[in-house]
């Protein structure tokens, strides 16, 4: 009789266990990580740099970028924007330099929820090809060694000398024997092209607004009248 009971009592405790639930928290991530790196044509990191996080909003009447924040990138070059909502976000990046030479960088980076996206930029990525053509007013022929500033305009004074402009320049070089010169310049940057006599140091002619675009090439004609 005895055994019996404790047979019962085993059956009703394997009863009561399996009849136990146990209950777990699932939850699902609806976010993802953006991390992201500014280098330089070595890969190194480039410190400092302020970065701007934009998201795109769409509506009937206009599209517009929104700010979200703001970071200056570490030591490594590195920023870290946390977790944010899946979107395609537009970083700018607006004081970043490469030998000395300032850079406008933007583009736009997808997070997807779950992943952690990580991007690595080379700055001077952003740039594009600028070719100089320089002939003379009198029988339009290619003029070579003549001295060629490119100047960021927002540097640019058209009263100043030739020492002074070349001191603000962002490059600087002189014509071939075919009249030209080309330079791989910083896209979406207006620049003013200086012209003058490497002999001299007098001033030729000035042209105040030039650009390029990322990874496009652009041809320019100046002309310059020579006694």
């Amino acid at each position: 009789m005895k055994s019996k009971l404790t047979l019962f009592i085993l059956l009703v405790a394997v009863f009561i266990s399996c009849k136990k639930t146990t209950n777990v928290d699932v939850k699902l991530s609806t976010s993802g990580k953006l991390t992201y790196k500014l280098t330089d044509d070595a890969g190194k990191g480039l410190a400092n740099v302020k970065v701007s996080l934009f998201d795109r909003t769409d509506t009937y009447y206009a599209n517009y970028n929104i700010l979200l924040e703001t970071r200056l990138t570490d030591h490594n070059g590195l920023v870290d924007f946390g977790n944010l909502n899946p979107s395609n976000y537009l970083l700018v990046a607006d004081s970043a330099k490469v030998n000395n030479v300032a850079y406008m960088v933007q583009e736009y980076v997808q997070v997807i929820t779950g992943a952690d996206k990580a991007k690595e930029t080379k700055v001077t990525d952003f740039s594009g090809t600028f070719t100089l053509a320089v002939r003379s007013y009198n029988n339009n022929q290619p003029l070579k060694n003549i001295g060629v500033i490119m100047i960021p305009s927002n540097k640019f004074n058209y009263a100043a000398t030739t020492a002074a402009n070349l001191k603000v320049a962002d490059f600087s070089g002189a014509t071939n024997d075919a009249g030209l010169i080309t330079f791989r310049i910083p896209s979406n940057k207006q620049y003013a092209i200086y012209l003058y006599n490497t002999v001299t140091n007098a001033s030729y002619n000035y042209n105040s607004s030039v650009s390029v675009q990322k990874d496009a090439t652009v041809n320019y004609s100046m002309n310059i009248y020579q006694l």
